[in-house]
């Protein structure tokens, strides 16, 4: 697997790796911007303040420490010189590879359902913590567009540009596709071709490198959105559908 991540165009055709647009168009700028906000700033502490600690309670203090600078020293330097796309992957890259070794390292000690409530419980809690904008911000695009009407199969070119433009979970997954869209009935489908928790880091560098990052794909991206956004707590209903071990992936959004 490459460690660059790539872009696919809607008619499926050849992805462009080097296009100007994609390092540097704005969405570039976008995930540039939210993945040292977000990803940085407010998610990479679940590993430093959370996990770890966790871990050197689990186990023999000094091999987790040792575990962890030695995954550190694969973090990718992050210079100004870097094109907006490139910073993205960086930091994206170097966020995966350090949660994937700490969950993989969590679940030698607990059982299953332990585990995983440790991990989704901390990433929601984090987020309703930290994230509460975000969160407020994807309540309100569900809002308003409930009681719009107009039953479509596809998503008009104007709409299909500005998400491509300007997508806010791009940080997250990505290129993506707004696929299926139907106003009346509250729905809408992205298909993500490659997504950016799988094909950021370098496959040799991650904990596990003979399969897909996907602890943390399930753990850290779906069942915490899907526990944030489940339409009871708010309008807005997200289902993940991570098409392992492919690096592709569904997300389907409906509201009332």
């Amino acid at each position: 697997m490459s460690d660059n991540v790539i872009a696919s165009d809607a008619a499926g055709q050849a992805p462009a790796k080097h296009g100007f647009w994609y390092h540097w168009g704005p969405q570039a700028w976008i995930d540039m911007w939210m993945s040292r906000k977000m990803l940085i700033d407010k998610a990479m502490p679940i590993v430093t303040h959370t996990l770890l600690p966790i871990l050197r309670l689990s186990g023999e203090p000094a091999e987790i420490d040792a575990g962890y600078r030695a995954v550190k020293t694969h973090r990718e330097e992050v210079r100004w010189t870097d094109s907006p796309r490139e910073k993205w992957r960086k930091r994206y890259g170097n966020f995966v590879r350090e949660v994937e070794w700490a969950l993989l390292e969590l679940r030698k000690y607990y059982s299953q359902k332990q585990y995983e409530e440790i991990v989704v419980g901390t990433c929601v809690s984090t987020a309703e913590e930290t994230t509460a904008d975000f969160i407020e911000m994807m309540n309100s695009m569900s809002e308003k567009n409930k009681n719009k009407t107009g039953r479509r199969a596809q998503p008009s070119r104007f709409e299909k540009f500005m998400f491509d433009t300007f997508n806010p979970a791009g940080f997250l997954t990505g290129p993506a596709e707004m696929r299926d869209i139907d106003m009346s009935a509250g729905s809408m489908t992205m298909y993500i071709p490659d997504c950016a928790w799988h094909t950021c880091a370098a496959q040799d560098t991650l904990p596990n490198p003979e399969q897909l990052p996907a602890e943390g794909c399930q753990l850290i991206c779906k069942a915490p959105f899907e526990a944030l956004f489940d339409g009871k707590q708010s309008d807005l209903r997200m289902d993940f559908d991570p098409h392992l071990p492919e690096t592709s992936c569904t997300v389907r959004m409906s509201w009332k």
